[in-house]
């Protein structure tokens, strides 16, 4: 399913995310511009994604949700990479996309506002002794996402991807309701953090 960059409506412009409606019953609704009421907008692009199959549908953007109850925040945060202590697991590019995305998708299912994996981009496994013990993704300066799969390798899982990272700065980006990561990143030393969005929920009227 596509998303839609410009969805015209009576009542304003938007971007209409359907793509992950298919793996996580969810659309996203990014408001460009409102031309009259932000509520019958939000209404009319509800009623959009829900006939495209969605179960739950977010917004965000250039609006006042102040009314609206918020669905997740997401934060930006980084750290300078000779603050990170050393650690023995390295990162090497996946050999098996297959089973990189299925871990992926695990992992991620109840993470806010996570992307469902459909190809493996960047995409890395983390081993410590020849063992798996995470996943993650890697650009530039940024981790894109970490995951382990060993309890308690989730820091060694962000020092390995951040050898790979270029720079001194490390950033990544984490939703505030996922606290095991926050609270992770928080041990490392990260940065508390600047927000770089925030989904709400459209409230429910009462009846």
């Amino acid at each position: 399913m596509r998303d839609i960059p410009i969805f015209t409506g009576c009542g304003g412009i938007a971007s209409l995310i359907l793509s992950q409606i298919p793996y996580r019953g969810e659309g996203y609704v990014l408001i460009r511009s409102v031309f009259g009421s932000l509520e019958d907008f939000m209404n009319e692009c509800e009623s959009f994604c829900r006939m495209a199959g969605a179960k739950t549908v977010f917004f965000s953007g250039e609006a006042n949700f102040f009314d609206h109850p918020i669905y997740t925040t997401l934060l930006e945060r980084e750290i300078l990479r000779e603050k990170l202590p050393a650690c023995a697991a390295i990162a090497v590019p996946t050999r098996n996309p297959s089973a990189w995305m299925q871990i992926y998708n695990e992992k991620f299912l109840p993470v806010p506002a996570a992307q469902y994996c459909r190809e493996p981009k960047n995409a890395f496994d983390i081993l410590k002794d020849g063992k798996l013990i995470g996943i993650g993704q890697v650009v530039q300066d940024k981790i894109l996402s970490v995951a382990a799969v060993e309890r308690g390798a989730g820091a060694e899982c962000v020092c390995a991807l951040a050898k790979l990272c270029e720079g001194d700065m490390i950033h990544l980006s984490c939703a505030e309701e996922n606290l095991p990561a926050m609270k992770l990143y928080d041990r490392l030393g990260f940065s508390q953090g600047r927000v770089k969005e925030i989904w709400y929920r459209k409230k429910t009227l009462a009846i």
